[in-house]
């Protein structure tokens, strides 16, 4: 008899093992499914700002009128060949969450490159500092979309001293 309850414990301590086992799997996979869903379905993920900024570009007449329609966008090119992730840049300056991008525009009769900065508002939102176009070939050719430098509060102090 006192032998029996020996095993059963042994028994029950292992299948509370496998258990918990069990459960940290299952809590490391949901954290996993978190961050992958988080980065591509949040309105700041460099994802979806890239999405917003390629929409924006495409949306634009003048920026249609110079590339040629359909406009398709793309990353950086590997060694292969084969057009890789989005180039960016997340950095902070005085206090501020500032993020760079950079990826390439094609048309059917011309191509450019895209260039955007956002800074993170005050309710953790990005916002376009700048997003402008550097049309390929000659003439060389920028087209603005967006240019919200004036906003910064650097600029804002610059102006206020000035108007003094």
């Amino acid at each position: 008899m006192h032998f029996k309850h020996w095993t059963d414990i042994k028994e029950t301590s292992k299948d509370a093992g496998y258990l918990g086992i069990i459960i940290a799997g299952i809590g490391v996979t949901g954290v996993m499914f978190y961050a992958i869903l988080r980065e591509l379905f949040s309105r700041q993920s460099p994802n979806s700002i890239y999405s917003d900024a390629l929409h924006l570009c495409r949306s634009n007449a003048t920026v249609s009128d110079t590339l040629g329609e359909p406009i398709k966008g793309y990353g950086e090119l590997s060694s292969r060949g084969r057009r890789r992730h989005v180039s960016h840049l997340v950095y902070e300056k005085d206090g501020k969450n500032y993020m760079r991008m950079k990826f390439y525009v094609e048309g059917s009769r011309k191509s450019g490159t895209v260039h955007l900065e956002m800074v993170e508002g005050d309710k953790s939102k990005y916002e376009y500092r700048y997003l402008f176009v550097d049309v390929d070939g000659y003439p060389q050719r920028t087209i603005i979309l967006k240019d919200n430098r004036h906003l910064d509060s650097n600029s804002l102090n610059i102006i206020d001293t000035l108007n003094k």
